[in-house]
């Protein structure tokens, strides 16, 4: 069933069309990547998409009550509120959605052939299970500790959290709205890479349908079945993930290409053999073939997407197989604070490309301080090799002037150069002879990144520290600097979340951790394979440190002596073991029944008979009030 639709839909800001001829559709199970250049009207055609924009021509349809969410449809936060009280005004909708459940089972019991009752329960059902309704208190807090929040921060005030801090929080929130259409944009710039992960899973395992813009290449390929690319005015849609996406764009053009020239050679022979014959003894059949010419309708030769031309500096001064920076012992603290990291020990060597990973927070950027002397250790010796020169790309961008426009924030740094070598180089960024006139503070973050690069390359330097090169830069700029990257034949150090990047430029990733470098001379395939063995790994040691425990009990309630629990003069034994035996028994009969109700409960089926679903609802409450009087009388049992 279609949830939303576009028809011929044109939009305009002043005399500049965005596109137009636009037709797109989000029906139920769709999961939609959206790509496109910088400026291309990815933005634009989500505003159309949630109703936040008319469109100039055409039509937007969305199925009468369809509940959309999108993250910057959520206000600002006020001083006072908690993360994880913030997070819960989500439920409100969920609160309401359950009563109204209940309001249509009881009206479906009394008239069950009601069809217009069915579809409505079956509409609120969907939304309220995709939304994660039936296990929303704890979904909250697995949410926000997926995207990077410890228990401890649960409690901070919101007005105390950094930008990135608060687009997690927002996340969050819209994860736990009920809504049959998610639509998300760019939602993995501020996290780590088990935020990341967590998001693609929940995202995997979702029922409804979601709309995504990103440049993350590995996210559009883990989460998306189609992808729809912004370019020329206009939308195409192709079946697939984002590498599937780029074999068929390839593949379209070169067909179309084959085409344009099919018709090109056609026309050119065409027009030859009439100019010959025009005026012979075979007029008549040049005439015929002039009218069959004038009727074809002649193919626009098939542009392609221009992309950046990034070149760096040769770096080459004679330091192949030198040790550019060596640490021992290293670790900073912030005064008055406790240790960011301490006890690193690694080497940099001339050439190495090295992805710095690690969860929020842990100090990447930090590091790259350290590296550069604009911080000094706290603890441990850190040194540098003599006269390195080094360039760092920041998150920031505070290297970046705050007034002035893109032309002279690269003319105060290559002063000797001529007006059109400063313009040809703005160009090869990307940069229109209008956004060079632009000043600094009306650039997109995407138009300040660029320019940053822009910068970078008027310069030599021996090592490139980066933070975050990727974010805010659209595919085809990544792929220009990858290839830049890639050329360039000095040392890297980068922090990065964009696995696609580090995948094709790391040989070498260092994993943070606060007292411990974690080092693995491969690139992030090896890293990846092993992060996952110790996941593995992790959740064996848990299952066997749970059966230890239900061993132990056992034991215990046999050995009453040995038992730890403890009550009047019968110290260090369990009063009346038996039954605690036998309360445990209880306890897991009972776990047991809520899981196999909450499988029916689940079920899509469950809808369609409401009476069933009714008294499964009820014996679920039932049971897990029994089981919150059974778990507090297991916790204080003496």
């Amino acid at each position: 069933m279609t949830l939303l639709s576009l028809s011929q839909v044109e939009r305009n800001y002043g005399d500049r069309t965005i596109f137009s001829g636009v037709s797109l559709r989000v029906d139920e199970k769709d999961r939609i990547g959206i790509i496109g250049d910088n400026g291309a009207g990815k933005t634009t055609l989500v505003h159309i998409l949630t109703g936040q924009e008319p469109p100039d021509r055409g039509e937007r349809a969305a199925r009468r009550d369809l509940r959309m969410a999108w993250t910057d449809q959520i206000p600002d936060l006020a001083p006072g509120t908690s993360i994880l009280e913030a997070a819960r005004t989500s439920f409100r909708e969920l609160e309401r959605m359950e009563a109204e459940l209940r309001q249509l089972e009881d009206q479906m019991a009394e008239t069950p052939e009601d069809e217009r009752l069915l579809h409505r329960h079956e509409r609120i059902h969907t939304a309220f299970e995709a939304s994660g309704g039936y296990d929303r208190d704890r979904f909250a807090e697995r949410a926000l500790l997926g995207l990077g929040f410890a228990m401890e921060d649960f409690g901070r005030d919101v007005a105390e959290l950094s930008g990135g801090q608060k687009a997690r929080v927002a996340l969050a929130r819209v994860m736990l709205l009920p809504a049959e259409l998610l639509i998300l944009d760019e939602p993995t710039n501020h996290l780590d890479l088990d935020g990341i992960a967590f998001l693609e899973d929940w995202l995997c395992a979702r029922t409804g349908a979601f709309v995504v813009v990103s440049h993350d290449r590995r996210f559009l390929d883990r989460v998306c079945q189609s992808i729809v690319d912004v370019e020329f005015a206009g939308v195409i849609r192709y079946k697939g993930n984002y590498s599937q996406c780029r074999t068929q764009k390839e593949a379209r053009f070169e067909s179309t290409m084959r085409e344009f020239h099919k018709q090109q050679d056609y026309i050119a022979k065409e027009s030859a053999f009439i100019k010959k014959h025009m005026g012979s003894q075979r007029t008549a059949e040049a005439k015929g073939r002039l009218k069959r010419l004038n009727r074809i309708q002649q193919m626009v030769r098939p542009r392609k997407k221009g992309s950046v031309r990034l070149r760096l500096t040769k770096g080459d001064r004679g330091l192949q197989g030198q040790s550019l920076v060596e640490a021992e012992g290293l670790g900073f603290s912030w005064p008055g604070l406790p240790p960011l990291f301490e006890g690193f020990d690694f080497r940099v060597y001339y050439g190495d490309r090295v992805g710095i990973l690690g969860r929020n927070g842990i100090g990447k950027s930090t590091l790259l301080k350290l590296i550069s002397g604009e911080l000094h250790p706290t603890s441990g010796q850190l040194e540098i090799a003599a006269k390195l020169r080094i360039a760092r790309f920041t998150q920031e961008m505070e290297d970046l002037p705050s007034h002035g426009t893109a032309y002279e924030c690269l003319q105060i740094l290559v002063p000797t150069w001529t007006d059109q070598e400063l313009r040809d180089h703005l160009g090869a960024f990307g940069f229109t002879q209008d956004e060079i006139e632009k000043e600094v503070g009306v650039l997109s973050g995407g138009e300040k990144r660029r320019l940053c690069l822009a910068r970078l390359t008027c310069d030599d330097f021996d090592l490139l520290l980066l933070d975050e090169p990727t974010n805010h830069l659209d595919i085809a700029t990544r792929e220009a600097f990858e290839q830049a990257l890639s050329e360039y034949p000095g040392t890297l150090v980068m922090v990065s979340h964009d696995r696609w990047f580090l995948d094709k430029m790391a040989t070498r990733i260092f994993e943070m951790e606060e007292t411990e470098l974690l080092t693995y001379e491969a690139g992030m395939a090896y890293f990846l394979g092993k992060r996952e063995e110790r996941k593995k790994a992790g959740s064996r040691d848990k299952e066997a440190e749970k059966q230890g425990t239900r061993s132990a009990a056992t034991k215990q309630d046999r050995n009453p002596s040995s038992s730890p629990k403890s009550g009047g003069s019968d110290s260090g034994k369990v009063r009346n073991p038996y039954a605690f035996a036998k309360l445990e028994e209880d306890i897991m009969e009972l776990e047991g029944r809520l899981e196999e109700i909450q499988t029916l409960l689940n079920a899509p089926e469950a809808w369609k008979e409401p009476e069933t679903l009714k008294q499964n609802q009820s014996r679920q409450d039932e049971i897990e009030a029994e089981l919150q009087e059974l778990y507090e009388r297991w916790e204080n049992w003496q």
